[in-house]
């Protein structure tokens, strides 16, 4: 079996010129032994390219595969800043206004269309998927503590994520540092090749060049606290000492010559990974499918998978009430149902009924039908569903509830004229790790004491789109 290994750098220290050429003394490297990389761009360092006259970087950045890392990266406000109160419709907006400029503007440096975009420091969050998909950025590629899939690629509001590998990822940065630092990570890598040994897998690996030559962050040292620089007050990092960062591309290079080494070692990148992992934001499913998506969502409500096709509970909910519309208008359940995946709701909510109740067979058919027109009409799910006067359904129940019905009416051809309440268990919010959002909103860039429990809020409420990836199919080959 293959263990794909994907490189990528952000290219974003604006503020150290000298840190400019680095991306050319890594390239030079890699060429050696035809490893490709994915370079995500600031706009900000995109400009100051263009204003330093390094038409040699550009060009060859643009031979690499090429994703998008913000206008400003850690300028406040930062995401997390603007988005702090914001639902996910919101915030995706907000990003989209604030970010097409930057993106423009890659687009026309490097002659391309990003591949993928990926969140500044901690700040991971579902508001930026929907302004991705109006973007055409396909994957999301980065590393976060705050979610995670069995560290391997997973589909979140209908995007492609590389990004909480986790236990397969690998930071570069300041390894050098330690003169025994690359017997550490080549160890490392290695533990983690012959864990996947026999499986396969995939290992995800950063490098920050400018940690060669700096010994803080850049955006530590300008936007730490939550306050700005100007421009003419940027403040260079304090420099790594000379035969640290000699040391730092030697050792860069015998990682690479390391990783080479391996035979069953694949390099990938975020472009690649489009074509490797393929989902349709729209798809057909037969008796068989709906029968599993009505069983699977009876009690506990989570991913399911059916003959190697796997459904997020978003879809299994536009497609049990989108089954029951249909048998509502027309006393039959069409063979083939097209459904889509909407986006998991905008909040919380309860249900406002007795346990042991038995609803009427129309309130819950009509709801049904209310359902599917308020999907499509903006997209997402529901906080809660009506189903008379002062009776309200949590998403979770109301999936859980019209799931049993289905399941019985596709099994007998009959559906009672009461429908037993019942109590759904919604199990998808088990990747999200709250300590691991907490200490991402410790990140230095942010105000002291920065908290965001309406961001956690949306995290968990997206899981409602979470399906895992499936097995890759083999991406192209890469030349030098």
């Amino acid at each position: 079996m293959t263990v794909y290994v994907y490189l990528w750098f952000d290219i974003e220290d604006y503020v150290t010129r000298e840190s400019d050429g680095l991306v050319l003394t890594a390239l030079e490297i890699l060429r050696k032994y035809r490893i490709p990389v994915t370079c995500k761009v600031v706009a900000e360092k995109a400009r100051a390219l263009l204003a330093n006259g390094r038409n040699d970087v550009i060009e060859a950045i643009s031979e690499c595969d090429v994703g998008y890392h913000l206008n400003t990266h850690s300028r406040h406000p930062t995401p997390y800043e603007y988005m702090i109160n914001e639902n996910v419709i919101e915030g995706a907006a907000d990003f989209y206004t604030r970010e097409k400029g930057g993106l423009e503007l890659v687009k026309r440096t490097f002659k391309t269309n990003p591949s993928c975009f990926g969140h500044p420091g901690k700040e991971w969050a579902p508001h930026y998927y929907p302004a991705l998909k109006r973007m055409g950025i396909p994957v999301y590629l980065d590393e976060t503590a705050i979610f995670n899939v069995g560290n391997t690629p997973y589909w979140y509001c209908g995007v492609l994520n590389l990004n909480s590998g986790t236990e397969n990822f690998i930071l570069f940065d300041r390894t050098f540092e330690d003169p025994e630092g690359i017997i550490k990570v080549e160890a490392r890598f290695k533990r983690m090749h012959d864990d996947m040994k026999g499986s396969g897998g995939l290992v995800s690996i950063l490098f920050h060049l400018h940690t060669t030559i700096n010994k803080k962050f850049w955006d530590d040292v300008n936007f730490g606290k939550g306050k700005n620089r100007s421009p003419k007050e940027y403040v260079r990092p304090p420099p790594q000492p000379a035969y640290v960062t000699e040391r730092a591309w030697k050792d860069f290079d015998e990682f690479m010559r390391y990783l080479s080494s391996f035979e069953d070692v694949r390099f990938i990148t975020a472009r690649d990974a489009e074509t490797m992992y393929k989902r349709a934001d729209a798809v057909e499913v037969h008796p068989g499918e709906l029968r599993a998506l009505a069983e699977g969502s009876r009690r506990r409500i989570d991913c399911v998978l059916y003959e190697g096709n796997s459904f997020s509970p978003a879809q299994a909910f536009y497609a049990v009430a989108k089954a029951l519309k249909e048998y509502r208008e027309s006393g039959n359940i069409p063979p083939r149902l097209r459904i889509k995946e909407p986006l998991g709701p905008m909040e919380w909510s309860e249900s406002k009924i007795d346990a042991g109740t038995r609803i009427p067979k129309e309130q819950l058919l009509a709801a049904c039908a209310r359902a599917v027109d308020f999907i499509n009409a903006r997209g997402y799910m529901p906080a809660s569903l009506r189903l008379s006067r002062g009776v309200w359904v949590a998403p979770a129940d109301f999936l859980s509830t019209a799931g049993s019905c289905l399941s019985k009416l596709l099994r007998t051809g009959v559906m009672p004229a009461r429908v037993p309440f019942v109590k759904g268990k919604f199990l998808a919010t088990r990747h999200v790790d709250e300590e691991g959002f907490r200490m991402a909103c410790k990140w230095n860039v942010l105000p002291p004491r920065f908290s965001a429990p309406r961001i956690l809020e949306q995290i968990k409420l997206q899981t409602w789109t979470l399906v895992p990836a499936g097995p890759p199919m083999a991406p192209r080959a890469h030349h030098a």
